[in-house]
This record gives structure tokens, C-alpha cells and sequence, in this order.
């Protein structure tokens, strides 16, 4: 019985450390909201990084 409930605690944090970013990163996208800070400078850094990349 003890492994169960573990069992089952275990499952629901994993659940939700999986579940709650992916729920709030679809509710953005879907309201069209703007990225946030962190994203917008992640994004510049890639494009800087592979318009070096191409030819």
C-alpha cells in the first residue's frame, strides 16, 4: 500500500512539473500574447548565432 501511494505521489509531481509550463507556454501562444523578455533575447541570440552560420 505504501508503494501505491508513493507510486501515485510520485506520478502527480512529475505530472504537474510537466504539465503546468506546457498549459501556461499553449495559453500564451493561443492569446497571441508577446513573448516575454527571456524568449525575445533567447531568439535574437539564435538568429545572431546561424545568420553566422550560412554562407
Amino acid at each position: 500500500m505504501g508503494d501505491l501511494l508513493s507510486g501515485v505521489l510520485s506520478g502527480l509531481a512529475i505530472g504537474t512539473c510537466v504539465t503546468y509550463p506546457l498549459i501556461l507556454w499553449l495559453t500564451r501562444n493561443l492569446r497571441g500574447l508577446p513573448p516575454n523578455r527571456r524568449e525575445r533575447r533567447a531568439r535574437a541570440e539564435l538568429d545572431t548565432f546561424f545568420k553566422g552560420q550560412l554562407p
